[in-house]
Formats: C-alpha cells, sequence, structure tokens
C-alpha cells in the first residue's frame, strides 16, 4: 500500500479499480496518398461524424460547462482556416488524411500554447482534445477510451471530451498528473459530482490493482489494505450522509444556531440553467453570466432579444434576487465578433467594464434591456472589473443614460440596484469608497486569488501559489465587507470560494449577506450553515 498527497479538486470519496488511460492512443506514420480525392473524402466524413456526435451531446446537455466545451468543439471543427490548411496538407503535400488532421490541428496547439493569452491557451487544449476525436473517427474507433464502471482514472492530464465518455461508463473517480482547480475537467467533475484529485504522478500507479481517493483531502492511495478500505467505506458512509442531509436541507434557510441568515444563490450562464437552480433551492441568482448570450453568434444580441432572456430569467425567480453582471468579455472570455486590441497581458488589459465603457452602443444596449426586465423582478445590475471610484462614477453615469432614453422612447423600466464586482485588490481596499454610491459589491474570488497571489489560475506550474486560504486574501476580504457595511451596502461573494465548505465558517464570521454558487453546492452550503 503506498498512499500520495494530492490537490482536492472534486468532493467525494472512491474506491475502484485502477484504469490509466493513455492519451496519446494513435500512431501517425508519415505515409504519402496518391489519391487527394480520396483522403479529402475520408477527412470530411470523420468531420461529420465527430460533429454529429457533439451535436447529439450538446443537444442532450443540461450543464453548461459542458455545453461551453462542446460548442467551442464545434466552432473548431467547422473553421475555416483549419480546414483550408488540412486541404493543402492533401492536395498540395500528398498527405493521407489521418497525418494532415494530425498535424495541422498540433500544429495549430503549439502556436497558441506559446502565446501570453490565457484564453487562447486553453484553446489548445481544445485543439488537443477535438484531433484525438477527428483521429478515433478515422481510424473508425467508436470510443476514445472505454473504462469499467467502478473505476478509478488515471491520466496525465484527462481531456473534456475524454472526461465525458470516461463519466458516462460509471466511473468512481479521477486522479490526473497535471490540470488545475479551475481546468475545464476539474469544473465538470465538480459539476457531475465525480470525486477528483490531481497533482500525483501517473507513474505512482504501475502495475496498481485498485485506488482510493478522497477528493476532500486530496489523499490518493495505491491498493489499499483491508484497514483503509473499512476506514475509507466508513468515510464514504459519512460523506453519502452529508450529502443526503444536503438535499433535506437544500429548500430551508441557511440560518446559524444563532439566527444569522445568509442569501444562498445560484451563478447561471442563462435560462437553461433555471430548472436546476430552482431544484436546489437557490435563493436567487448572485451571477447571471451575460457574456454567454454574446457567445455562438456572429452579431451581438439585439436589445429585444437580451430583454425576453432577463425578463424570462426575472419572472421564473418570482422576486427572489437576480445579479445580472454587464458583459465580461476580454482575457478569457472572447467574443468573435467584438473587436480587442492585441495586448501582451489581456488579464491586465481591456477587460469587462472597461470594455463596455469604451463601446457605449453596446453597453446601452444591454443596460436598457436589464432596465425594462425590472419591472417583472427584483433585478439588481452589476459591473465586473471595477478598479476606482472613476469607474463605478462612469458605469452610474451610463446607466442614467440608459434610464433618460427609454423615457425619451416612451419604454417603461423598471428600478435596479447597482453594484461592482470585487476582483481587483485595489477595489477591494477601496470598497468602503465605493459602496457610498452602490448598493452592494459582490467578491469574485476566481481572478481576486489570481491577481493578489500573481497566480495564473489555470497554470498548473504555479497551483501552489494559487491559495484561497493566503491571509492577505482574508485581509482583503475583512476590508471588503467592513467597507461596505460601513456605508449600508450589502456583501456578497460569486466565485468557487463561496461553494467550499471549509472556508463558509469564516465567510460567516466575516458577515457575508450572501454567497453564490453552482446550484449543486447549495444544499451543502446551507447544511453547513445550519449546523453553525
Amino acid at each position: 500500500m503506498l498512499e500520495f498527497q494530492g490537490v482536492p479538486v472534486s468532493e467525494g470519496i472512491a474506491l475502484g479499480p485502477c484504469f490509466i488511460v493513455d492519451t496519446e492512443e494513435f500512431v501517425i506514420e508519415q505515409t504519402s496518398s496518391d489519391d487527394a480525392a480520396k483522403e479529402l473524402e475520408r477527412v470530411q466524413t470523420a468531420r461529420e461524424q465527430v460533429a454529429h456526435r457533439l451535436q447529439q451531446q450538446l443537444d442532450a446537455s443540461d450543464n453548461e460547462p459542458q455545453g461551453e466545451i462542446l460548442r467551442a468543439h464545434l466552432s473548431m471543427l467547422n473553421d475555416p482556416q483549419l480546414a483550408t490548411g488540412i486541404e493543402t496538407s492533401i492536395q498540395t503535400n500528398r498527405e493521407s488524411a489521418e497525418h494532415a488532421v494530425s498535424h495541422n490541428l498540433l500544429s495549430y496547439a503549439e502556436m497558441l500554447e506559446a502565446l501570453p493569452d490565457e484564453y487562447l491557451r486553453e484553446r489548445a487544449q481544445d485543439l488537443r482534445d477535438l484531433r484525438l476525436q477527428w483521429l478515433a473517427a478515422l481510424f473508425g474507433k467508436s470510443e476514445l477510451v472505454d473504462v469499467p464502471s467502478g473505476a478509478i482514472v488515471i491520466a496525465t492530464e484527462l481531456l473534456p471530451s475524454q472526461f465525458l465518455q470516461v463519466k458516462s461508463h460509471g466511473i468512481g473517480g479521477i486522479v490526473t498528473e497535471q490540470g488545475g482547480t479551475t481546468s475545464h475537467v476539474s469544473i465538470l467533475a465538480r459539476n457531475f459530482g465525480i470525486p477528483m484529485v490531481t497533482g500525483v504522478q501517473t507513474s505512482a500507479f504501475d502495475g496498481a490493482e485498485s485506488v482510493a481517493i478522497n477528493g476532500q483531502d486530496g489523499r490518493v492511495i495505491v491498493d489499499p489494505d483491508d484497514d483503509t478500505k473499512a476506514q475509507l467505506n466508513q468515510a464514504r458512509k459519512t460523506y453519502e450522509t452529508m450529502m443526503r442531509q444536503a438535499h433535506e436541507n437544500r429548500m430551508l434557510a441557511a440560518t446559524t444556531k444563532n439566527g444569522q441568515t445568509i442569501e444562498i444563490a445560484a451563478n447561471i450562464g442563462g435560462p437553461d440553467d433555471l430548472e436546476e437552480v430552482l431544484a436546489n433551492g437557490a435563493d436567487g441568482i448572485g451571477l447571471f453570466r451575460t457574456e454567454f448570450l454574446f457567445m455562438d453568434r456572429s452579431t451581438a444580441p439585439t436589445e429585444d432579444e437580451q430583454y425576453e432572456v432577463y425578463r424570462r430569467v426575472a419572472e421564473a425567480m418570482a422576486g427572489k434576487r437576480v445579479v445580472i453582471r454587464t458583459l465580461d468579455a476580454g482575457a478569457d472570455k472572447k467574443v468573435s465578433y467584438l473587436h480587442f486590441d492585441d495586448e501582451e497581458n489581456p488579464f491586465l488589459g481591456v477587460r469587462g467594464l472597461r470594455y463596455t465603457l469604451k463601446h457605449q452602443e453596446l453597453f446601452q444596449t444591454q443596460l436598457k434591456a436589464v432596465l425594462r426586465a425590472a419591472q417583472y423582478g427584483k433585478i439588481s445590475l452589476m459591473f465586473p472589473m471595477v478598479t476606482n471610484v472613476a469607474d463605478v462614477e462612469a458605469a452610474i453615469e451610463a446607466v442614467d443614460e440608459a434610464r433618460r432614453t427609454l423615457t425619451d422612447e416612451g419604454q417603461a423600466y423598471g428600478s435596479v440596484e447597482l453594484g461592482a464586482m470585487i476582483e481587483v485588490p485595489a477595489a477591494a481596499l477601496i470598497t468602503d469608497l465605493l459602496a457610498e454610491k452602490l448598493d452592494f459589491v459582490s467578491v469574485g474570488t476566481n481572478d481576486l486569488i489570481q491577481y493578489t497571489t500573481a497566480s495564473d489560475r489555470m497554470n498548473p506550474a504555479v497551483t501552489a501559489w494559487y491559495e484561497p486560504g493566503h491571509p492577505g486574501l482574508w485581509r482583503l476580504l475583512e476590508q471588503v465587507s467592513q467597507g461596505a457595511h460601513q456605508h449600508g451596502a450589502w456583501v456578497g461573494m460569486c466565485g468557487e470560494l463561496a461553494g467550499t465548505l471549509e472556508f463558509v465558517p469564516r465567510l460567516v464570521e466575516l458577515g457575508f449577506d450572501e454567497l453564490s454558487m453552482s446550484p449543486k453546492r447549495i444544499g451543502l452550503v446551507k447544511t453547513a450553515i445550519r449546523n453553525l
């Protein structure tokens, strides 16, 4: 029996047979072909097979992170520049279909991996993933990975498509050597409730028959003995009891034993998430990521299109608060038809509110749609990437301008709360000044942690420094809470930290009024708070 310490990514305890996934399954020989037409036909047939499977998965999915990944893969599959490169390789260089697909996708992936833009580096992984799917179709393989039920999947790095396939086999858990807590697969694992640990070398599992993982503390045990298995089974029963309690408590108020009540809200990407939000007992929506409305289309949504979506969400929540974040484009959220200047470091560039203030027509369209929808529910408007008081003043003026325009047009509109997303350390330090002009602030911990610790949250090489428990971060959070409450503004949190049980008691102690998270975390967090 051997024990290793990894990084916990997704909660849960699992014990099962060891199954090692080899990401690189295909040997591509640099063979030439004299029949270019035949090779092009093979490429197209394989493309259609992959597209059909991706579309089927997308149509059947009610999971927004999964849908986002599938849409990205479909978009890349149909990219005309990629298609031209493959055609040139076959027609001019006489390459086989397999070689043309493989080397073109790898070339694009390597090019993106060399860029400083984090969003584009993420897309490199998607290209590598798509390459594997396309080659599987060319080689006539219906499944990329065939895993026994209940297995603990071991991989150097599991690709999103592989995750979706192994998940369908009813796997027990996942251990990877690479990948951070905010990688595609980590987010999917949490959304689907599959225990996962990262940061353990695959060589540790050579010859292993069984593996146990603890997604709470990051422990990974190879070939556990009987006593360890008994302890793990008891821990798993305790965890399952906790999950049952979470299900039972999901509709109750998150009130501590001394009477302090915290609003437990949900993060959403659009109306398709509403069923899960309501089924899990959300007290409201603490983050509506409106950028998803702008993606996977060739032009920005019109005012009426946005109005209908916001109205639908407001009506469905029946008087519960809905926090709508204005378009948070830029950095890792690129929208193809919007112009972004080339920046050496987009995460420190023109993104979020900085972008929309520079593009007032786009901003005004969204603000007018939100104001009109506010007649049908309790809507709060939140501005991302606020850095200083001038940002808030400019945003408020933009809202006032939208109100004036609607009045001139004879359009009815409702009242909204105004708030700022606190994700820049400078903003956290002046929360008291911001709160003088706002109704609320909400902390976006994913970016606040990476900006505070100077650690790229998608870079596995600096995972150790991306530290949610860093004392510097918690001093900022205390200052945010005190500064906002000093001026009567309520304080929320909508990053991953809000749904992390380890930190919930500290957030309650700091006086946070609202915590917003993945809908599946709501019952767990409510139970934790009710036990305080």
